[in-house]
């Protein structure tokens, strides 16, 4: 019977520090460097989806005066503060190419940002640049999308 428990409490430890082990493989830690411009060095895949309104004046508007916008595509980090972006967009259903190049910083906090043709986008990195949560802060968008590392 000591031996069952023993093998229980044992088990049980294990599961534990298991559990622990991989909650800390993806948040950044207190304790840890946090993140830099080179922790998003690479290729992310992309997918965006919301909405962008062409008559935005500074005041909240209904949904009915947006046009939906989604794309796909890449967005690269040069680990510098060099970024470039490769999408396919539908606009309100027309559909058009999208490539331009901007910068991008990053702070300890893993939160970073990027400017490229469209505006500033607001970034938090997670999993240690595994996947990046992005949305759009131009005037009139409400645009989301994930980056996941290629």
């Amino acid at each position: 019977m000591k031996n069952a428990h023993r093998s229980l409490v044992a088990i049980a430890a294990m599961v534990a520090l298991a559990v622990l082990m991989v909650g800390r493989h993806n948040v950044a830690q207190a304790n840890d460097d946090g993140c830099n411009a080179s922790t998003v060095r690479g290729v992310y895949g992309i997918a965006t989806s919301g909405y962008v309104s062409n008559t935005f004046n500074g005041n909240p508007q209904q949904v009915g005066r947006f046009f939906p916008l989604a794309a796909a595509g890449t967005f690269s980090f040069d680990g510098r503060g060099n970024t470039s972006r490769s999408l396919m967009a539908s606009f309100g259903g027309a559909t058009f190419p999208i490539s331009d190049t901007g910068t991008y910083t990053v702070n300890a906090d893993c939160s970073m940002s990027a400017t490229y043709s469209d505006g500033t986008w607001s970034m938090t990195i997670i999993g240690r640049g595994k996947e990046i949560k992005a949305i759009n802060t131009a005037p009139g968008t409400a645009v989301q999308g994930v980056l996941t590392k290629q």
